[in-house]
């Protein structure tokens, strides 16, 4: 029995990074003894949406207390970072990112959390946590570090200010300190091998669920289903309904979920004069109910590491219309689960949907066949198996 430590921001708030964690997580603990550590507050198990094993310790990190002109120093420095180039990919400023970033106070912070017992993994779940863990590697009782990344390349380092915008030269030192780094597709080893001249081990993310039911496919329904954020390019998506509903007029669309951009959306459905056919459900649990309901998902999503909604989409039944970025890859032929648009290009995505409801129920059934092969060769059984070969090799 191995003791293994995940290092995570959350485990017991929505999202797939979230929800895949648990589910790995969960696999391991029925042979491991399991550690998380999270930021999570002290989880109430009324709120545990992935079912976290209670076997499962969880443990929270603690923030240091900043004294109020560092905290201003260090903010000043981030913005210079973020907003210029003056100190982007300079390797004297290394230093002064480190502290802007993942300062000592934070470091020592982690080494007093993480030491006093020996562990055989620890794994840090996706790049702050990964950055993290290699600042402070040579300094715990560990055999081995790994670092599970759960986005795409394009995600982290060229989105103007988002995630590790500007701070690729700190990320690239702390993965080359540990020992695995997991990412999600072909493309972003590729990627990291280029940037950082790092070997990474990919392991695609397992289903996080089985169902008995699938879908009918009777409904003229599309839905799609994440949070409101730009992320998911849900704007791109309700203009592509625009242009499709002006050749169609049965269809319907269901987004599924809640987010900062809701507002912003329902102007654009009263713009387009979309109330009668466009829904916006907010927050909800009861995901797999309007899965089931719908005929073709859609997924409009500006990045992805490894959709994970697309593996619910495929367990259901369901082709797809998505937008070809680099996460499909792994997920989609053309023609076979679904069907794919050149990326943003909102009237090639509208006629892709109009394609897919002019297939016959026969055709739409085999692409639906093809889904559901593709969530069984995404079993948590097959992806486990990855998982422990790693955790066991060298």
């Amino acid at each position: 029995m191995a003791k293994i430590c995940f290092i995570a921001s959350s485990l017991f708030t929505m999202g797939g990074e979230q929800r895949v964690t648990a589910v790995i997580a969960n696999e391991l603990v029925k042979n491991n003894q399991i550690i998380a550590y999270t930021m999570d507050e002290e989880p109430d198990k009324q709120n545990n949406p992935y079912q976290v094993d209670p076997r499962i310790e969880i443990r929270k990190i603690r923030q240091p207390e900043f004294p109020l002109a560092g905290r201003i120093v260090r903010r000043m420095i981030r913005e210079v970072n973020e907003r210029t180039r003056l100190l982007y990919k300079r390797e004297f400023c290394y230093n002064l990112l480190e502290y802007a970033y993942f300062c000592k106070a934070w470091q020592k912070q982690m080494i007093q959390e993480l030491s006093g017992e020996h562990y055989d993994v620890m794994i840090a779940v996706s790049g702050g946590n990964t950055i993290r863990l290699g600042l402070i590697a040579d300094k715990l009782d560990c055999d081995k570090t790994v670092g599970w990344e759960h986005n795409a390349y394009e995600a982290y380092f060229e989105t103007k200010g988002l995630y590790f915008w500007h701070m690729d030269q700190l990320f690239g030192r702390s993965i080359r300190k540990l020992d695995h780094c997991v990412v999600l597709n072909n493309y972003i080893s590729q990627k990291y091998q280029e940037a950082f001249g790092r070997k990474c081990d990919v392991i695609y993310n397992p289903r996080s669920f089985v169902s008995e039911h699938k879908s009918s496919l009777n409904n003229k329904k599309f839905v799609a289903c994440g949070r409101c954020i730009r992320q998911k390019g849900f704007d791109l998506l309700l203009e592509s309904f625009h242009l499709f509903a002006e050749k169609e007029s049965e269809w319907t669309l269901t987004i599924v979920g809640d987010g900062d951009m809701r507002s912003q959306l329902e102007e654009q459905i009263e713009r387009y004069h979309l109330k009668d056919r466009v829904t916006i459900t907010g927050y909800t649990k009861e995901v797999k109910k309007y899965l089931l309901d719908a005929s073709v998902y859609l997924l409009s999503s500006r990045w992805e590491g490894f959709p994970m909604v697309l593996t619910e989409a495929f367990e259901m039944g369901i082709p797809v219309v998505s937008y070809n970025i680099t996460a499909i890859e792994p997920l989609i032929t053309e023609g076979r689960e679904g069907y794919l648009a050149e990326s943003y290009d909102v009237r090639k995505f509208a006629d892709r949907m109009l394609e897919m409801t002019e297939l016959s129920q026969k055709d739409r059934q085999r692409m639906a066949a093809y889904a559901i092969e593709k969530a069984d060769s995404l079993a948590v059984e097959r992806i486990i198996e990855q998982w422990k070969n790693l955790l066991k090799a060298d």
